[in-house]
């Protein structure tokens, strides 16, 4: 990687002593109305006294595909507040709004508790009857979309407002800029209604025909959003720029019990009475339960949708759903663009956007931005030390024999290591294991890569069990076939129901269990099972995984998946088949509690430094359990000897990681161990602080390449904060002694820790639950807490390293501060080296202009040619995470500044058993692997911790 001493964000700051004043017209929730409503709202649900707040979060979204120029800037309307909740340079008709509020009050319950209380259907006509819809008012509002206040720990928060209406007024800006040119190439931009900040797509779509004469389409992304920085003066605008890719060239897939993303343009008001707008609506496809066809989210006899008066109606759901390419093309005046979701298959364009692209379109929507922001200028290199003294490095030699003579040696010496580690996890014990396999091929590569990975001779026997001794371990293998346990999961009748779920569960659980105590073998501690791709278990419900982890973990045996070699999904390749097998093998040591820990090479920190990683498990209701519950998790890993632990609240003492993994297994709470909360309860969702969205082809996904989790309202929450506050306070006494760095994540954490919030955090502090913040030293002389954050919603910026003399912009690895940073500044950002994954990824590549290849070695005899033109439309770009580090506390003991924390918490990715950095640090890494013994379905069989894109 080129050497660059800068990386740029794309990130702006509010102009010192400039305001940016609106006049929208805004709309209050009427105080008269707020107990009539929660008092409706609280029929027949659980602990009603617990809900607070008037959930508007489906109404929102109504607003979204049918009002996209409205802004919500509330989640939830709360009792005591009369600010308004919607905006509107062109406020809608009251007699609009009455239909919207009416439809929203019969949607405030589900079907299924309305025909559980009977009454809710006469209470709704009477509160309809008692709302005094024509009393609402569009207000005139003058706003300053700068303002804010410095929370008492020195970090500057904008009011509520500027989250959702400043985004939204520079998006304006931006569409009334000059269409945005590129080397030829034209776009217009259009916003797009969003739950969060603004998004711009430039419409129409692009056309891509790939090599194969298949036609694709996309668009470009820009995304706007607020964001705040723990103890700095002024906020931040991020700038998101991605790809939108559009589903062409057949029906849309859409996933069981998910929802499809779409982009809708009328050149006609969608609303009776309404106004025009060129935005894009957003509206969702879903599969109905009861009659498996299409229909739109919302929409439907029974929703929002379909209890509203249109003008046009909107397109039936099955015509769009079967036939997307006519939609995009446009029919009777109206727009519709699918999203295309990695869960859908390929696509002939690829994801992201390299710096070629990304910089000339952040500095053109930049444009919009004078004079009330200014770009961050940009950050420089850490002078502290980044590499761990025990990084491998690559053996020097004069000639090629020797650098293989030496890397062969080193090879030998890790082999080593790796079997004087397992005998000190096992306490001398053999190292017991079994596999699984279905395919011969995946069998033979188990085989070959564990004994390659220990370093053991010959291949330990011919039949179905395998046996190597060395001077230091003993191992078994047993080969098995996969037989039931990789079977799916059995339920009665000819389509699995999740009601069944917990039976078909317990079944193969107990299963499993049986065979465990029939086989003989009582000192097998792993086993790996091969099993089919996640996607060949359809319904999701009967993917064995969980229950075959449960199953094992009865037996007191870890599991780790291995998937069947396939050539649709790209694993059905020798070299594939074996670098898997090999990385199963890897898994499965960590998870025995092997594992070598970065050596930190930073001056003025202790050498008997222990790091300690936080990590809350959740439980995702729409997940297999279907109950939404969080328990922390915390891991502590030792340098010295590199053992690895976790807490147990139980014994209130830390035992082997292979124990905490075995225990959460064993604890996993079962679907129907706890009542499934309605689909509609989401009145808190805002005080959760994060997107209730469950969306496949969402702009998260899209965006991300994964899928952002379902968070919906927690009705025992404070009492789970509660719980995890004693968690804490007892973890962190049991260490009060040693040398301690507490690793926390931000967005994993903080709403059962709201400490982490950036709001409420004071340096070198602690709090917990409501008491006040206490200084970090009554934890411990010798405690210091670094709280990591990533890029979920765009929380940290993109970035690049520029070039701005030949424009051929990169990336850097490093850790990075603001130029003018003094020697307490306390928050940073970690790079990472490029992955092999992203070996095709050019930084000059484009999306929609052509470049020049480097020029191949030329072989003898070839000739002297120039390399003809590429465009990379379909090349998939690399986007890696800035990973924010802030240093929240640091030891009272000791002369290091939070610079030297940030860089060994920048080492701690750098871990020496993997080839490339890790997303997170190594001991919060391992931490997270912990949720793969409460979600199972979770274990993802490439078990990938690099650096991933960061958008599509």
């Amino acid at each position: 990687m080129p050497s660059y001493s800068t990386v740029r964000l794309a990130a702006f700051e509010r102009v010192h002593g400039m305001e940016f004043v609106r006049r929208p017209h805004g709309l209050a929730f009427p105080a008269a109305w707020r107990q009539e409503v929660l008092d409706f709202y609280r029929i027949g649900k659980r602990e009603p006294d617990k809900i607070s707040q008037v959930p508007i979060r489906r109404l929102n979204e109504v607003l979204r595909a049918v009002a996209p120029d409205l802004l919500s800037v509330a989640r939830s309307a709360t009792l005591n507040d009369d600010a308004p909740w919607l905006y509107a340079y062109k406020p809608l008709p009251v007699s609009v709004m009455r239909q919207l509020i009416h439809a929203w009050i019969r949607d405030l319950h589900s079907p299924r508790a309305r025909a559980k209380h009977p009454e809710i259907t006469e209470k709704a006509i009477e509160l309809s009857a008692s709302l005094d819809v024509a009393g609402l008012s569009w207000q005139p509002h003058e706003v300053n979309l700068l303002a804010g206040h410095t929370s008492p720990g020195g970090t500057f928060e904008p009011d509520p407002l500027v989250y959702q209406l400043l985004p939204d007024a520079l998006a304006r800006r931006i569409t009334k800029l000059a269409p945005y040119r590129f080397e030829g190439i034209e776009m217009e931009f259009r916003i797009a209604a969003t739950a969060r900040g603004a998004e711009l797509v430039s419409w129409p779509p692009r056309d891509h025909q790939d090599d194969d004469g298949a036609q694709w389409k996309f668009s470009f992304v820009i995304a706007l959003t607020v964001q705040t920085v723990p103890f700095a003066d002024n906020f931040r605008l991020h700038v998101r720029t991605g790809v939108r890719r559009w589903r062409t060239g057949g029906p849309v897939p859409i996933p069981y019990r998910r929802s499809v993303s779409a982009y809708l343009l009328a050149r006609e008001p969608w609303l009776a009475q309404a106004s025009g707008t060129a935005r894009l609506a957003v509206s969702r496809l879903a599969t109905d339960r009861s009659t498996a066809l299409p229909e739109w989210v919302r929409g439907g006899p029974e929703g929002m949708l379909g209890r509203l008066r249109f003008s046009r109606e909107l397109p039936d759901a099955s015509t769009v759903q079967e036939n997307p390419d006519t939609w995009i093309a446009g029919k009777g005046g109206i727009e519709i663009g699918v999203v295309h979701a990695t869960s859908m298959g390929g696509h002939g364009v690829g994801t992201g956007l390299m710096p070629r692209d990304r910089s000339p379109l952040t500095d053109w929507a930049a444009e919009a931005f004078t004079p009330y922001l200014t770009r961050l200028h940009d950050f420089t290199r850490s002078h502290h030390a980044l590499v761990p003294r025990n990084l491998p490095r690559t053996p020097t030699a004069k000639t090629k024999e020797e650098q293989a003579l030496k890397k062969a040696a080193y090879e030998r010496e890790r082999q080593r290591d790796r079997r004087v580690a397992l005998a000190r996890v096992l306490g001398g014990a053999p190292l017991v294991a079994e596999a699984r396999w279905q395919n011969p091929h995946t069998r033979d590569a188990l085989v070959e890569q564990l004994a390659d990975l220990l370093g053991l001779e010959g291949e330990g026997g011919t039949d179905s069990e395998r046996s190597w001794t060395t001077p230091e371990l003993t191992v078994r293998l047993y080969l098995e076939d996969a037989d039931f346990v990789a079977a799916r999961l059995g339920f009665p009748g000819a389509r699995p129901q999740r009601k069944n779920l917990p039976a078909a569960i317990g079944t193969r659980r107990r299963e499993i269990a049986d065979l465990c105590e029939r086989d003989g073998r009582p000192d097998v501690q792993a086993v790996v099972i091969e099993i089919g791709h996640p996607k060949s278990y359809r319904p999701d419900i009967v993917d064995p995984k969980f229950a075959a982890r449960l199953g094992y973990a009865d037996a007191g045996r870890l599991t780790k998946f291995i998937t069947v070699p396939s050539s649709k999904w790209g694993t059905a390749t020798k070299k594939n088949i074996s670098h898997r097998a090999r990385q199963t093998w890897s898994h499965v040591l960590r998870q025995l509690g092997v594992c070598t820990v970065p050596e930190h090479s930073v001056d003025g920190l202790p050498d008997d430094l222990e790091y300690v990683a936080l990590w809350m498990v959740k439980r995702r209701a729409d997940g297999p359990t279907l109950t939404r519950r969080t328990a922390p998790v915390a891991v502590r890993v030792n340098p010295a000897d590199g053992s690895v632990t976790g807490w147990d609240p139980q014994s209130g003492d830390w035992i082997p990681y292979r124990e905490l993994l075995l225990s959460l297994a064993r604890h996993a709470e079962l679907p129907g161990e706890y009542e499934r909360f309605d689909d509609d309860d989401d009145a808190n969702a805002d005080e959760a602080g994060e997107e209730n969205e469950d969306t496949t082809g969402s702009a998260v996904e899209e965006a991300n390449g994964e899928q952002e989790p379902s968070t919906t309202w927690v009705p025992d929450l404070e009492d789970q904060r509660a719980e995890t506050a004693q968690f804490l306070r007892a973890m962190l006494y049991s260490l009060r002694d040693r040398r301690v760095l507490l690793l926390s994540h931000a967005q994993n954490s903080r709403l059962h820790w709201p400490w982490l919030t950036n709001g409420h955090l004071s340096a070198d502090a602690l709090q917990f639950g409501p008491n006040p913040a206490q200084p970090i030293t009554l934890y411990g002389e010798n405690l210091c807490h670094v709280r990591v954050r990533d890029h979920m919603s765009d929380e940290t910026p993109q970035w690049f390293a520029p070039d701005d003399d030949s424009h051929d912009h990169g990336f850097a690895s490093g850790l990075w501060h603001r130029p003018d940073a003094a020697d307490d500044h306390r928050v940073y950002y970690s790079t990472g080296e490029k992955p092999h994954t992203a070996k095709h990824a050019v930084k000059t590549a484009s999306k929609i202009a052509t470049r020049i290849p480097v020029r191949k070695k030329r072989k003898e005899g070839d000739e002297d040619t120039e390399p003809e033109p590429v465009i990379d439309t379909g090349t998939n770009a690399w986007n890696p995470t800035a990973l924010e580090i802030a240093v929240l506390a640091v030891p009272e003991v000791g002369t290091a500044k939070p610079g030297a924390w940030a860089a060994v918490t920048h080492q701690l990715r750098r871990a020496p058993d993997y080839n490339v950095t890790l997303r997170l640090p190594l001991p919060l890494h391992l931490a997270m692997k912990t949720t793969q013994y409460v979600l199972p379905h979770e274990d993802s069989t490439d078990d990938s911790a690099t650096e991933v894109s960061t958008d599509q």
